[in-house]
């Protein structure tokens, strides 16, 4: 079940981002399976804003559009490699997807990550990850205002050509890490971390009003929270109601989490602002399994601003 959202009758800013995942292989999604990947063939990355809002990759040319080679910094073109990502970044476009978790604690440092695998006792060895090299979607945007305002990302949404249950564990956020100088190089940007205020942190949980067949079938219903994986360990006990979620090294999240679309909002300084932006699928959500042959994950972020 796909959900839409009204829109604004005036939007005088919008900024895009479009994140289109093509799967190969047929899979099953299971929490911390490390042999149940999803492979994907190309992702799409396309940031645009029409006015009011600038942004960039490297903090030294603004744009009104990004695109996926620019992220990566891997545009050669002659008018595109100027506004590719910084020399020295952490930008991470996996080519496998699968599911990771974060309980979003940022005490003067991004959030940490994990992954794992089943063990033969059906129970989980959870390992801490690196962003880069990850499961899941992680990149520098800096968005560039005049005036300090609040920047909203509730029309967003992500699809799943092929499967509609797909999107009921997705999540996307956004971190602010602070202002940033312009032609800033990789010390200086990536020395901004954000310190443990929630107001700086915003998950946005697009489908969270929808669950699995599976999971409504061992009685999810309405809007459920969700822990976050705080720590690594091995034999991690599993829920006994949903068997593929993690009760033991789980933590509430640090971070403002929005489940609607009016709640889905961030506030930017003025001047240039890094923001850490993550599109994951959330391992420890009860609705992590699905069959998802031969599909195509679409991530939509909205920015918008009055």
């Amino acid at each position: 079940m796909k959900k839409t959202f009204k829109k604004r009758a005036f939007i005088s800013a919008i900024a895009m981002l479009i994140v289109s995942a093509i799967v190969l292989t047929s899979a099953t999604y299971a929490w911390f399976s490390m042999a149940k990947r999803v492979e994907v063939e190309s992702m799409e990355l396309n940031v645009t804003s029409p006015e009011g809002i600038q942004i960039s990759a490297n903090t030294s040319a603004f744009t009104t559009k990004l695109t996926v080679d620019n992220i990566k910094g891997t545009d050669e073109t002659a008018g595109g490699k100027r506004f590719n990502a910084y020399t020295g970044n952490m930008n991470n476009v996996p080519t496998t997807v699968k599911p990771s978790s974060s309980m979003f604690a940022t005490y003067n440092s991004l959030p940490g990550w994990f992954d794992g695998s089943i063990n033969d006792q059906k129970k989980m060895d959870i390992y801490a990850t690196n962003e880069v090299g990850s499961g899941l979607v992680a990149f520098d945007l800096f968005i560039k205002v005049k005036n300090a305002t609040t920047v909203k990302f509730g029309s967003s949404s992500v699809t799943c050509d092929g499967n509609d249950e797909l999107p009921t564990a997705m999540r996307i956020a956004l971190v602010k890490c602070g202002t940033v100088a312009e032609n800033a190089g990789a010390s200086d940007i990536q020395k901004l971390v954000p310190n443990q205020d929630n107001t700086k942190k915003v998950i946005y949980e697009v489908d969270a009003t929808n669950h699995t067949a599976e999971a409504v079938s061992h009685g999810a219903s309405g809007i459920m929270t969700t822990r976050g994986i705080s720590t690594a360990g091995t034999n991690v006990n599993c829920d006994s109601t949903y068997p593929n979620i993690v009760v033991d090294k789980t933590a509430g999240i640090s971070a403002t989490v929005a489940t609607n679309a009016s709640a889905a909002k961030i506030n930017v300084d003025a001047g240039i602002t890094r923001m850490r932006v993550y599109m994951w699928m959330e391992g420890n959500d009860v609705d992590c399994a699905n069959d998802v042959a031969g599909s195509t994950i679409n991530f939509n972020l909205v920015l918008e601003i009055d």
